[in-house]
């Protein structure tokens, strides 16, 4: 659609007697007083089965999975300089889409990001037409051009609350969409700048992706220890007792002896542990040459360069009451093969904390998701008071409690 003036409180007034219309069956779809673009939307909206529950959202898990998949992640720092600042002032949210419509990131002010979670708008969330009916960004993508929605222009009824401007996102290469920006809130969302001001940080990020090194690079100083397959320093995957090691090192920047190694290491050391730690060293010596300036002391040992963990980001987001940050950092398969005693502690400390943190400043479904992954009826009955005495979701959740407290 075009960048027009579009004066929305007529335009609400027409939605809103469009929906009146609708449920008492007065006129057909092609009859109701919409904006074309608006229109066709619910056409294709209401042809579909199961429309306007809810949109289902992804576990942590799988979320992490999408974003480690998808191209969109070399440009979501773009939006993140271009739009998420002035958005945030503004109490708007900025929303990256994948073709597919699910929200792979979402930001703005912790306020906002809280209320809009009420409605399912948050990173995981799936809001292509199929699951909720018309919105900015599954307009965007179905279209494949600029769209805005304003309140009650919304299918799904508990997101008449918001408007939304959304632009899509092209591989320049082929032309074909990839997925879509959106600004959601108050009426700043849709004013007569919003389009433009998506369309341009849209260039800037299309022009991102055309440059060298299309394939995503693993930082190299990173040892991610959240993947299904392992953990992984860069784009590399290495043992679990390298990790094990790794780990420790990063989190006691002054190093460790070889006794104190030890004893973070193993259970039971007997006395040859001493010995194999020093032979476990010379092969991670051996795995970190590959790279210049990764190198480790001895006596004691420690790491020469600024190496970064999943343990280590997961506690800056607790100690910076970043709730959001650090349920996507956290998984239980962080290291969970581990017995080694430091690592037991580190992976204890840091599940304590995110419980804390989640029961103080947690949404609902925050509650929910972090309950199921640490099987917490503690959590899970948070969440229940959370949740509205509609929510479809509160008999599901009792019978949760009750298996695991049985």
């Amino acid at each position: 659609m075009g960048t027009s003036a579009i004066d929305w409180s007529n335009t609400t007034r027409r939605a809103q007697q469009a929906r009146e219309l609708l449920s008492t069956q007065e006129a057909g779809i092609g009859d109701l007083p919409l904006r074309t673009d608006v229109r066709e939307s619910w056409k294709r909206s209401l042809a579909q089965d199961g429309l306007v529950q809810g949109p289902p959202v992804l576990s942590n898990d799988r979320l992490r999975l999408a974003r480690e998949r998808s191209e969109l992640q070399r440009i979501w720092p773009v939006f993140e300089k271009l739009l998420v600042p002035a958005a945030t002032d503004a109490n708007l949210l900025v929303a990256l889409a994948d073709a597919g419509g699910t929200l792979l990131w979402v930001a703005g002010s912790s306020s906002s990001m809280s209320q809009a979670e009420h409605v399912g708008f948050m990173a995981g969330a799936d809001w292509a037409e199929r699951s909720v009916g018309t919105s900015a960004p599954g307009m965007a993508l179905a279209t494949g051009s600029g769209s805005q929605v304003s309140g009650a222009e919304h299918l799904y009824e508990q997101a008449q609350q918001y408007s939304c401007s959304a632009v899509p996102i092209r591989d320049l290469r082929s032309g074909q969409v990839i997925g879509a920006i959106d600004l959601t809130g108050g009426p700043e969302a849709i004013a007569a700048h919003s389009l433009p001001l998506l369309q341009a940080a849209v260039m800037a990020a299309e022009t991102q992706l055309l440059l060298p090194g299309a394939g995503v690079v693993a930082d190299p100083d990173y040892l991610d220890l959240g993947r299904p397959d392992g953990a992984h320093l860069g784009s590399h995957p290495v043992s679990l007792r390298h990790a094990e090691i790794l780990t420790l090192l990063a989190q006691h920047r002054d190093g460790l002896t070889s006794a104190q190694l030890v004893e973070e290491l193993f259970e039971r050391p007997d006395s040859a542990a001493e010995g194999t730690v020093r032979a476990e060293m010379v092969r991670l010596r051996k795995v970190l040459a590959g790279t210049p300036g990764r190198t480790l002391t001895s006596r004691p040992y420690r790491l020469q360069w600024e190496l970064q963990t999943t343990i280590g980001r997961l506690w800056r987001s607790l100690e910076n009451g970043d709730v959001e940050s650090a349920l996507q950092l956290y998984s239980p398969g962080m290291l969970e093969r581990s017995q080694a005693p430091g690592i037991l502690v580190l992976r204890y400390r840091a599940e304590a904390a995110l419980r804390e943190l989640v029961m103080d400043r947690g949404s609902a479904q925050q509650l929910l998701n972090l309950g199921r992954q640490l099987a917490d009826s503690g959590l899970l009955r948070a969440a229940l008071r959370e949740l509205p005495a509609s929510s479809p979701a509160r008999s599901l959740i009792v019978a949760e409690i009750q298996e695991l407290e049985s």
